[in-house]
């Protein structure tokens, strides 16, 4: 069976003082009795000690000893002998009415003679004399270490009346002793009634036994209320440890106590702090070796595909070189022959320059290393220069480029800029259909910067093959890009040009051909390289 600290706590604090309540009452009848009899005798004889300071001659004798009485809540009587003690007769019965039948062998200096009878006094006396003849009493008990000035004082059991046997009528007496000048002796009775503390003990247990219930439903709820604010900060660590185990680190220790809970608490959230910071940072580092994997694996299989199709364009001219320079080892070739074979070798030698200078250039920007000359221009004119580069192959083409520019003035590197244009220019040439449109024009963006577009009529780039345009050697029509003079590496050199110039760039097919576009950013705004 699951218990918890809670009901643990509660059982065992509570049993504690219910065995206290318990044992107290235990106590209470067992020894209190005797220990308030102790305590009195003593009383006994710590009131004694202003007694018999006390002249017994003083007119205030009364009020003095009325004093007295009422401080340490006793009775006094004070006896002269007026004969020997011995002279008092011992055989007379105990029953009824038996010490009332002694003579009076005294005089009351003072003291109420109702509560104890003369009967009685006497009796004392005559049990108090026979003590030092060796006599022996059940009710009287000699004070072996009380003996000052010719003082001999015993402590006895007394019923003040033969005729009440009850012992919650009886009394715990003082009787003292002094023989006078005269030879009669002076008694001191100092009393405290049996009742007196039977009442005290019976009346303090049963106050015992009403305040330990109620304070054992008072306690209960204060050590039910106790037990949970001891135990609740211990259940609440118990959930957010059984979080933190399963890597759920959202909950967090609230104890505002400064104790070793509070402590403890403090401690468990500044771990789960820290392992969550690790953790994350442990999969922030996997995600990035992830991604490093993923990179070095993409940058793998493009060097591999880099390697493949540089190796496919060279492998043409080559091939074309070395045929054509073997045939011309052959004898009794003639003159136009001859010539033929040496400008198929130079058009392909400037085939092969032209791939390497493309490596070379796209090697450059994509190292980050291309300098970039930052002049002032107009817009308009750099376009127009630009087109009339291309006026012979429009012609050879049949083609009047519409040029929509605006006149503005730009910032830019002018080369850089007039390479990627010439590159989407030589691209419109290359795939332009029976149409014949091609335009360049120019919009002025919600940022003021310059958008310039280059459209061509045509097919339509397939959308698998819009992203990969970009790419070394990647060909849309792998079967005409020979006739035109393309290895594949301009719309990679125009990728990385305008990258590096911060320059937002792209392609998208629109109603009868094609749009390649980049932006031109206002004045200050590139990113110096």
């Amino acid at each position: 069976m699951k218990t918890s600290i809670k009901s643990n706590l509660f059982f065992i604090t509570y049993g504690i003082i219910l065995l206290f309540i318990v044992g107290l009452i235990v106590l209470n009848n067992t020894y209190l009795a005797s220990f308030y009899r102790d305590y009195r005798e003593k009383t006994l004889l710590l009131a004694f000690q202003e007694v018999k300071n006390v002249n017994l001659t003083s007119e205030d004798l009364p009020t003095l000893m009325l004093d007295i009485e009422n401080s340490y809540n006793i009775s006094i009587h004070i006896l002269k002998e007026v004969s020997t003690v011995s002279d008092v007769p011992t055989d007379v019965p105990n029953g009824e009415g038996g010490f009332n039948e002694l003579p009076i062998p005294y005089t009351r200096i003072y003291g109420n003679q109702f509560s104890i009878r003369d009967g009685v006094i006497s009796k004392i006396m005559q049990e108090f004399g026979s003590q030092p003849d060796g006599s022996t009493s059940s009710w009287i008990q000699t004070i072996d270490d009380y003996s000052e000035n010719g003082y001999v004082a015993f402590t006895a059991t007394i019923t003040p009346d033969p005729n009440q046997v009850n012992e919650d009528f009886q009394m715990l007496g003082l009787v003292v002793s002094q023989v006078q000048p005269d030879n009669l002796t002076l008694y001191y009775i100092l009393t405290v009634t049996f009742q007196s503390i039977q009442d005290s003990v019976s009346i303090f247990n049963s106050f015992t036994i009403i305040v330990g219930i109620f304070f054992m439903f008072i306690s209960a709820f204060i050590v039910y209320f106790a037990s949970y604010k001891f135990t609740n900060p211990i259940l609440q660590i118990t959930q957010v440890t059984q979080d933190l185990a399963n890597l759920d680190f959202s909950k967090k220790v609230d104890i505002d106590s400064t104790d070793e809970l509070g402590v403890l608490g403090s401690s468990i959230n500044k771990m789960s702090m820290q392992l969550e910071n690790s953790i994350k940072d442990l999969q922030s580092a996997n995600i990035q070796l992830s991604k490093d994997i993923e990179l070095k694996t993409k940058i793998d299989d493009m060097r591999k595909e880099f390697i493949a199709s540089a190796s496919h364009e060279l492998k043409t001219p080559i091939s074309l070189i070395l045929g054509y320079s073997e045939a011309l080892k052959l004898t009794g070739l003639d003159k136009a022959t001859v010539d033929d074979y040496l400008n198929i070798i130079i058009d392909e030698s400037n085939q092969m320059n032209k791939l390497v200078m493309g490596l070379l250039q796209l090697s450059q920007l994509e190292s980050g290393f291309q300098e970039l000359n930052i002049s002032s221009f107009s817009l308009s004119a750099f376009v127009d220069e630009t087109v009339r580069l291309y006026a012979i192959k429009f012609g050879e083409k049949n083609v009047v480029p519409l040029v929509e520019v605006e006149d503005v003035i730009v910032e830019s590197d002018y080369d850089q800029i007039q390479t990627v244009l010439t590159n989407f220019l030589g691209n419109a040439l290359h795939h332009v259909d029976e149409l014949h449109q091609i335009s360049i024009k120019s919009y002025t963006t919600d940022h003021k910067d310059y958008r310039l577009e280059i459209f061509n009529s045509g097919k339509h780039i397939l959308d698998s093959d819009l992203d990969r345009i970009w790419d070394s050697f990647y060909k849309v029509d792998k079967a005409r890009t020979r006739n035109y003079g393309g290895q594949g590496l301009g719309l990679s050199i125009v990728k990385n040009t305008l990258t590096n110039l911060g320059y937002e760039f792209g392609v998208k097919n629109i109603e009868n051909g094609v749009v390649f576009y980049f932006v031109i950013k206002e004045h200050n705004q590139i990113s110096q390289v």
